[in-house]
């Protein structure tokens, strides 16, 4: 959206936006691709309309038939340039610095203007263009979902409206109504073709936004986008019961609400003074149990013993008729209930075994938030948090989840217990609870254990690599000078700073890298002395004195190298080049002012313990915002070298930060990570921070918008 400049009322600037350049991006993408679609489409509208005009009936039906023809053709003669800045335009009034109607609002200095009457055709148009889109959206519900939270991330915005996406359907459609409205043709013919471009690009939408997500996950934009599940059949059930008759919408609605609030669910009927609820605890009982062929109301239920492990039980009973012997409550209970588990089916996160343990939980669960309705609203709920735990347990399990691991035998038999013993206390819940969480307890600390065998020897690697900063830095002013001859420049670049980072380590004892210590002010002189004696020497003075020192520098350049076990035959090669710069020194004329006695001049070099390693200054970007937030306990999904995704746990991270220890939960593997390489793989796709949002919070969560909506 452009925005007036004016002397009088200046527009406040856009804010900032990092990640600008992404979605201009993306917005070409889906550009590019809607328009090869539309192309596609064109054609096959085309061909469609020639076909019906030899079998049209009449001479008017032939005549709208020529007429569509003509059109479509018209419209595809300059889409492609049409389209592309239509879209454009769609784009900017979505994704501008603020929305048109605060603009409008600022712009009449608070006030509301007058309002006027809008025509019919007006809202007829609208109300089309928003069908359209809502046909598209059907068609791809779960990526246009993911593709909304990432544009609005992009933009700043916690949530946006499906109408605000600057990329999403309604701009699509509003750009197609607009080309064909551009047409000089009847408003009959208009909406046809409109309607008939829009049907033939549903079938490309969604693998278009699917594309534009995985461009976005490339470009590390909220690569861990929650999973979500499509509009259940749950949901629609309680849509269905919310529009079921006079007075149950406001019902249902209520009970909702109720349900998802503390202090209201303490206010709904106790179960047992539910009319019906008793013998449908007892039916759901005896389900838990395994018993086959019950019944309730006149009609028989059962379920088959692999069923909770392989799907959703309760959609099953519901679809049996279940929800026609139960009251109003009970049947939004069993609704919500259902659409819980079907997001933890849809979830492609959690592995297929752990799935089915938790499916087994489905008949205790629903007689769990019958009984006790803070089941929904208390998120420290035991059974929520026991769900919680095998879920997460499940997705940081490395590698497949067979049935012989540890898990999944300590998990099968916390489900096996509630199965048995729960009826009417809860408690159950609570004690296999606190079982897992100290099976987990135990498992990461063995894990733990396992990987801090290793810890001695990466703070040793990090001292080191500490004490080679602090060698590099303090030769960083000496290489500036651009008369060294190269190949003292690399001399110093390896073996010295060798030389340095040995002293730097010997000063410190066992503590930080220090620039201090007799050995590290002589390797400091003996390198100013061996710089000072490869520059241009100005004068007979100035190289009497090269001659007179000479002997000393390399009997100290010497010591230097032996001390870092230099190889033998690297040594007498740099000493042969050598040879050759101080015979160039001696020769040539100065290249500028330079001292005649004394070292050569250099940067000032600061003395003293070195100060506690930081990180040198990086640019914010989301990888390193990502490596920055990791802490002890951090999940992280690591990609390995045949494509395998492994997780592991961050159990060690070094003094200095800038080494990384992870093990995996099984306490099998250990990983130790540079810095470096931890932010490279953070940006390069091959590491990112697992979802630890608990499940069955997220899943409440989602389940409560749907119900919203």
């Amino acid at each position: 959206m452009t925005i007036e400049q004016t002397s009088r009322n200046p527009e406040p600037s856009e804010p900032f936006r990092p990640h600008k350049g992404v979605l201009l991006e993306c917005r070409d993408f889906v550009s590019q691709r809607v328009r090869e679609a539309l192309a596609r489409a064109v054609g096959e509208v085309d061909t469609e309309l020639q076909g019906r005009r030899g079998d049209a009936s009449s001479g008017d039906e032939s005549q709208r038939l020529i007429e569509l023809q003509v059109l479509i053709r018209r419209v595809g003669a300059d889409l492609d340039r049409a389209f592309s800045t239509g879209f454009d335009k769609q784009f900017q009034e979505r994704a501008g610095a603020s929305s048109p109607a605060s603009d409008f609002y600022q712009k009449h200095n608070g006030f509301l203007p007058e309002l006027s009457l809008v025509e019919e055709s007006v809202i007829d148009e609208s109300l089309m263009v928003r069908n359209l889109s809502a046909r598209l959206e059907r068609n791809c519900e779960a990526e246009s979902h993911d593709l909304q939270t990432r544009v609005a991330f992009m933009l700043g915005e916690n949530d946006i409206d499906h109408t605000d996406n600057p990329i999403g359907p309604m701009a699509i459609c509003e750009t197609l109504k607009s080309i064909c409205w551009s047409q000089d043709a009847g408003g009959e013919l208009r909406a046809a073709v409109l309607e008939m471009l829009v049907s033939r690009l549903a079938s490309d939408i969604s693998t278009v936004y699917h594309d534009v997500n995985a461009l976005l996950v490339s470009r590390k934009v909220m690569p861990n986008v929650r999973a979500r599940a499509k509009r259940g059949k749950a949901v629609q059930r309680i849509a269905a019961r919310r529009n079921g008759g006079p007075g149950q919408e406001d019902d249902a609605t209520d009970i909702v609400k109720q349900l998802f609030s503390a202090r209201a669910a303490a206010e709904l009927p106790d179960w047992k003074r539910r009319t019906g609820a008793a013998d449908l605890m007892q039916l759901l009982s005896g389900l838990q149990r395994g018993q086959p062929d019950l019944g309730l109301g006149g009609q028989t239920f059962s379920i088959e013993p692999e069923a909770a492990a392989s799907g959703n039980v309760i959609t099953r009973l519901v679809e049996a008729g279940l929800g026609k012997h139960v009251g109003t409550l009970d049947g939004i209970i069993i609704d919500v209930v259902a659409t819980l588990f079907d997001y933890i089916f849809d979830d492609s996160r959690i592995p297929d075994a752990m799935k089915g343990l938790i499916g087994r939980l489905q008949i205790p669960v629903l007689k769990l938030a019958m009984m006790d309705h803070g089941f929904f609203a208390n998120r420290s709920h035991p059974a929520r948090r026991l769900i919680n735990a095998l879920a997460q347990a499940g997705v940081t399990w490395d590698g497949p989840l067979e049935p012989d691991s540890t898990l999944y035998r300590t998990a099968e038999a916390i489900v096996v217990r509630i199965q048995n013993e729960f009826s009417e206390d809860a408690e159950v819940f609570a004690s296999c609870l606190q079982q897992f969480e100290t099976y987990l307890v135990d498992q990461e600390r063995n894990a733990d254990a396992r990987a801090a065998t290793l810890t001695d020897r990466l703070k040793e690697r990090e001292r080191q690599e500490l004490a080679r900063q602090v060698a590099r830095d303090s030769v960083a002013g000496l290489l500036a000078n651009e008369a060294i001859p190269q190949v003292v420049r690399s001399f110093i670049e390896g073996t010295w700073i060798k030389v340095l980072a040995a002293a730097s380590l010997e000063a410190a004892g066992g503590s930080e890298p220090a620039k201090e210590g007799e050995r590290w002010r002589e390797a400091m002189a003996t390198l100013d002395e061996l710089v000072w004696s490869v520059l241009p020497m100005q004068g007979p003075e100035s190289r009497q004195l090269l001659v007179k020192r000479l002997p000393g520098i390399l009997h100290n350049v010497k010591a230097g190298m032996q001390r870092v076990s230099m190889d033998e035959a690297a040594q007498k090669a740099f000493f042969a080049e050598l040879v050759q710069c101080h015979a160039a020194a001696m020769k040539a004329a100065p290249a500028g002012p330079a001292a005649t006695t004394g070292a050569a001049t250099a940067a000032p070099r600061p003395t003293g313990r070195a100060s506690t390693f930081r990180p040198p200054d990086e640019e914010p970007t989301p990888e390193l915002l990502e490596l920055d937030l990791l802490s002890r306990g951090s999940w992280v999904e690591l990609k390995d070298e045949s494509g395998d995704i492994r997780r592991m746990r961050l159990t060690w991270i070094s003094p200095a930060r800038t080494m990384y220890l992870f093990a995996n939960r099984q306490g099998v593997r250990a990983l130790a990570l540079t810095r470096d390489e931890l932010k490279r793989r953070f940006a390069s796709g091959e590491a990112r921070t697992a979802d630890q949002e608990p499940l069955l919070d997220r899943v409440v969560d989602d389940v409560l918008d749907e119900l919203r909506g």
